[in-house]
């Protein structure tokens, strides 16, 4: 087993690698808040700040540091393949009654290729111990497994929305009084 010593206290490229992490679930949090508020346009400046914080320290790094850096590097194409993957996948699913199948066959497509890189990255490095690699193919199933059985029990218990009815012209007339009155003041 491999053990690093903790430092007496960190330097300054150490605490921007963290603070990196940190900025990077924020910026995650803000992202996901979607368009409905305000804060959500900082979600894209601050997770390219992150990234910028984590890749490009201002100086040398700790052991562990430098170790979970290099994990990184080697393995950022992966995750470029399949974040963005997955972010078409997702973009391309049924919302609204939308469904857009050319986005969710390319998501498809990055994602295969995220793999097939994945396995064919995994195989570079000279394993003695091919347990190593088929724990990682079963955490990878046990992982993708809990996530569908997460998503069938919550939209199996998400009531569904019946159409609403098209608006009465005594409704079109009111909503449309209040458009003028509200507008018309600015």
């Amino acid at each position: 087993m491999y053990i690093a010593c903790s430092p007496v206290c960190m330097d300054w490229a150490d605490i921007q690698f963290w603070f990196g992490f940190l900025l990077l679930f924020s910026g995650l949090s803000l992202h996901r808040m979607g368009p409905a508020f305000k804060r959500s346009n900082f979600g894209k400046p601050t997770l390219l700040i992150a990234s910028v914080l984590i890749l490009l320290p201002s100086g040398t790094l700790s052991l562990t540091e430098d170790n979970l850096l290099f994990v990184l590097k080697n393995n950022l194409p992966w995750l470029i393949l399949f974040i963005s993957g997955t972010y078409l996948i997702l973009y391309g699913s049924q919302i609204y009654w939308n469904n857009i199948s050319s986005i969710k066959i390319s998501g498809l497509a990055l994602l295969t290729i995220s793999w097939v890189y994945y396995f064919i990255f995994l195989d570079l490095y000279p394993f003695a111990n091919y347990l190593v690699i088929l724990s990682n193919i079963l955490g990878m199933i046990i992982g993708l497994i809990f996530i569908i059985w997460v998503i069938t029990l919550v939209e199996s218990r998400t009531p569904k929305v019946a159409e609403s009815l098209p608006l009465s012209e005594k409704e079109k007339k009111f909503i449309i009084s209040i458009l003028r009155r509200n507008l018309e003041d600015k």
